[in-house]
C-alpha cells in the first residue's frame, strides 16, 4: 500500500450525523486536576468552564444554539451540521477547542473527550431535563461525599458509605448537619446555560427547572429564535 493509501484509510472518516444533535464534552482526570480547588464546588473553576463554553459559541465558527454546563461537562446543541456532519471532526474540534480555552484560563493543561448524541426536535427538552437531573444527583453526592471527608472519613470510606444510601438519605444526612441543599447556589443545583438572544450571548446562572413550565418555555424560546 502506498503512503497516500495509508493516509486515506482513516476509520470512520465518512461517518456523519444529521441535525439536531448534542455534542457532550467531558473532562478527563479532573478529579486529580482540581485537587487544590474548593470543594464541593469552586466558583472560579465554574466561571472558567462557562467562559470556555462561551468562547466556543462566540469564536469557534461552529455556532451551537446553546451550551448547558454542570460539573466538568458541557452539552452543545447544534441545529445545523458543521463539517457536513462529519463525526470525527465534530468530536475532535469541539473537545480540543474547549480544552485549550480552559487550559489557558486555568493556567494548566487539561484534556477532554467528546461524543455526539443525535436527537429529534421533540427530544431536545428531554435531553436537557435528563442532564439537569444528573446535575442535581451530582450535587447531592458531592456535598455528601465532601461532608464525610471533612469529618475525617477517607475518600474510599466516604464513597462506600454513600454507595449504600439513597439520594433522600444523603439529603437528610446533610440537613441534620446544617446543610440545606435547596439553599445552595442555583448554578450548583441546576447548572448554567449559555445561549443566543437578540441582545447577544447570554449566561444564565439562575436557571429554572427544565421540567417546569418556565424551563420548557425558556428552551422553546431559544429554539424558536434560532429557527427563524
Amino acid at each position: 500500500m502506498t503512503v497516500s493509501g495509508c493516509r486515506n484509510g482513516a476509520i470512520f472518516s465518512e461517518l456523519r450525523v444529521r441535525s439536531p444533535f448534542f455534542v457532550r464534552v467531558d473532562g478527563r482526570g479532573f478529579g486529580r486536576m482540581l485537587r487544590d480547588f474548593s470543594k464541593p464546588y469552586d466558583l472560579g473553576f465554574a466561571r472558567s468552564f462557562v467562559s470556555a463554553a462561551r468562547a466556543f459559541m462566540e469564536s469557534s465558527g461552529l455556532a451551537p444554539v446553546l451550551a448547558y454546563t454542570f460539573s466538568d461537562e458541557v452539552n452543545l446543541l447544534f441545529l445545523d451540521e458543521p463539517f457536513r456532519g462529519r463525526l470525527e471532526k465534530l468530536d475532535s474540534v469541539t473537545a480540543s477547542y474547549i480544552a485549550s480555552s480552559l487550559s489557558i484560563s486555568l493556567g494548566r493543561a487539561v484534556s477532554m473527550d467528546a461524543r455526539v448524541i443525535p436527537v429529534c426536535r421533540e427530544e431536545i427538552i428531554r435531553y436537557l431535563q435528563e442532564s439537569q437531573a444528573e446535575a442535581w444527583r451530582n450535587h447531592v453526592f458531592s456535598y455528601g461525599f465532601y461532608t464525610l471527608v471533612d469529618e475525617g472519613m477517607s475518600h474510599s470510606g466516604a464513597m462506600e458509605s454513600l454507595r449504600n444510601m439513597r439520594e433522600s438519605d444523603i439529603h437528610e444526612m446533610l440537613f441534620r448537619r446544617g446543610v440545606n441543599l435547596a439553599r445552595t447556589p442555583a448554578w450548583e443545583r441546576r447548572g448554567v446555560m449559555i445561549y443566543r438572544s437578540s441582545s447577544g450571548v447570554v449566561e444564565d446562572w439562575d436557571l429554572p427547572l427544565f421540567t417546569t413550565e418556565d424551563g420548557r418555555r425558556l428552551v422553546e424560546e431559544i429554539l424558536s429564535a434560532a429557527e427563524r
